[in-house]
């Protein structure tokens, strides 16, 4: 600690016990303004880590966007697959089933 300003806290007869209350005040004040810089650097810490936690929400969400839009192509794509392969089913039914007639008939 530094040493003090005025004349108060130094080793003096006349004011000895005056002068102890006032050194342990000092000294209670010190470590309540380190406390509080402590808290303010632990408030600040706090704050840069919801800062990364924001931006890192705001990816994850991008991201899941970006999934569903890709998930809503893919389904899209099985979707009319699976008709092609129905229909294609279908037709070649039907081609057989034309066949079928034709040589029985010839």
């Amino acid at each position: 600690m530094d040493p003090p300003v005025s004349r108060i806290g130094w080793n003096n007869d006349q004011n000895h016990k005056i002068d102890d209350k006032i050194m342990q005040t000092r000294r209670e004040i010190e470590k309540a303004k380190n406390i509080m810089k402590e808290n303010v650097q632990k408030i600040m810490e706090r704050q840069q880590n919801l800062d990364e936690l924001v931006e890192r929400a705001q990816r994850l969400e991008a991201a899941s966007d970006e999934y569903v839009k890709c998930a809503v192509r893919i389904q899209r794509k099985a979707h009319w697959r699976h008709y092609a392969v129905q229909y294609s089913m279908i037709g070649a039914t039907a081609i057989c089933t034309v066949l079928g007639l034709v040589w029985t008939f010839v």
